[in-house]
């Protein structure tokens, strides 16, 4: 067993059999060799809102027996349909399991779960050990959006891939979905280079794939047993401009780097999730060189101020 809470998490450099591992939500298990044996990881999620997951183990299948295990939840429209849902790129929709189907959670994939109250959920499989990594293929079909997920029970960093994979688009953001307002109803919010996001084991993320497609990559070299690792550690003005109905909130952020430039700078101004309506939202557009593009977030350089004039608009 792997409890949460710990200040260090194991890593297996050589090889390893084990009759089972039963980790905790919130916890790291790295293997670079080989690594036999069944893996149990239970991710805790603390509203019964929509959430983006993925499976950190191989093997792991969704039945009618996994939606009860698991407290999955049910349609209230169509009631055949069940809370894990693939996207499909080519149209920005859903597609729900449906009661009675059997599917496994492919690898490196993401799927929106949500449970019928606040709990967990948990995958059992192996561990994937390829030295060559998780491949993904994605669709640039539509406004090229795929929904990927962590196939590792570990952290990854995420300005590792954006800077460095040529099947993403050169903007070199990603989205997640923020499920924590509990009387809310969530909303996608982009991360930039700049923020220097880290992917837990078991969530899930939108990345738009560059127009001719092409394969993802998750290297397992970029596997860290901990968030802390990839954290930015510098100081930087920022500005968060809120937006709120009293239900939702909308937060648009602005941020002051060096070397950032007052038009577009690639892996630094993240736009607008637009795979979805925006009915309550909050943005700027760039100081320079606007083309009416509608960001979340923006990056400027740290000097000269009260000159830098930013437009800011709201629905």
């Amino acid at each position: 067993t792997i409890p949460s809470g710990l200040s260090n998490y194991p890593t297996a450099a050589s090889a390893v059999t084990v009759s089972s591992v039963d980790m905790a939500a919130g916890t790291s298990l790295i293997s670079t060799s080989t690594f036999s044996g069944t893996v149990k990881y239970t991710r805790t999620l603390a509203t019964e809102n929509w959430y983006l997951m993925s499976s950190p183990v191989v093997g792991e299948t969704y039945d009618n027996a996994y939606v009860t295990a698991n407290g999955i939840a049910s349609g209230t429209q169509n009631t055949s349909s069940r809370g894990i849902a693939l996207y499909t790129t080519s149209n920005d929709s859903w597609d729900y399991m449906q009661a009675g189907e059997t599917a496994t959670f492919s690898d490196g994939t993401g799927y929106s779960v949500k449970r019928s109250s606040s709990g967990t959920v948990s995958f059992t499989g192996t561990l994937n050990v390829d030295n060559d990594g998780v491949d993904v293929v994605l669709s640039s079909t539509g406004n090229r959006f795929n929904l990927l997920g962590n196939p590792y029970p570990s952290h990854i960093a995420s300005a590792t891939f954006l800077a460095n994979e040529g099947a993403v688009s050169e903007t070199q953001t990603l989205w997640v979905w923020n499920q924590s307002q509990a009387s809310g109803s969530g909303a996608y919010e982009v991360k930039t280079l700049g923020d220097a996001m880290v992917i837990a084991p078991a969530q899930g993320f939108i990345v738009k794939a560059n127009a001719a497609g092409g394969t993802f990559n998750f290297t397992e070299s970029n596997q860290a047993s901990s968030g802390g690792t990839f954290q930015r550690t510098d100081t930087r003005p920022e500005i968060y401009l809120t937006i709120s109905n009293q239900t939702d909130a909308r937060i648009a952020k602005v941020y002051y780097i060096e070397d950032m430039t007052t038009g577009f700078d690639v892996g630094y101004e993240g736009e607008l999730f637009n795979g979805v309506s925006n009915p309550l939202a909050i943005y700027t557009h760039l100081v320079a060189d606007s083309e009416g593009k509608n960001y979340q977030v923006q990056s400027l350089p740290p000097n000269n101020y009260e000159n830098m004039i930013i437009p800011v608009g709201i629905n």
